[in-house]
């Protein structure tokens, strides 16, 4: 899932006449990983429905800012010593079991959690940039 904005181009040129580039990019991290931060919250919440020990919420995770082909991105995933991150997959998708589909209650909460979180990101992402510039 992709998140458009429109107008960040006239913004771009901008803030690069004012800032440098490095001081750019950092400020860019900054805002992207406040913005993952608030997704991964709502993540976390969504999995309380359906939890049993926990483990799938507390394996969350927040990865670094990358940068492949001039966009930025940052991944939220699943790593720590249960290895959630094999089972995951399976409560959002759901898995066929002879023949049949099975269906668990978790079934697109991780999607359901993205959509219920895009105001969110957006919202952190901004008042991260404005705070730093």
């Amino acid at each position: 899932m992709s998140v458009e904005f429109r107008g960040f181009e006239e913004i771009q040129k901008k803030l690069q006449e004012i800032l440098s580039e490095q001081s750019l990019s950092r400020v860019q991290n900054k805002a992207l990983t406040a913005g993952a931060h608030e997704v991964s919250k709502e993540i976390s919440k969504e999995f309380v429905e359906f939890k049993d020990t926990g483990a799938s919420q507390d394996e969350i995770v927040v990865g670094k800012v990358t940068s492949r082909n001039g966009f930025k991105s940052i991944l939220v995933g699943w790593n720590g010593p249960k290895e959630r991150y094999r089972l995951v997959h399976l409560n959002e998708f759901g898995y066929n079991r002879m023949g049949m589909k099975i269906k668990p209650s978790g079934y697109g909460s991780i999607q359901r959690a993205i959509s219920n979180s895009e105001g969110a990101f957006l919202h952190a992402v901004t008042q991260e940039m404005k705070k730093q510039l």
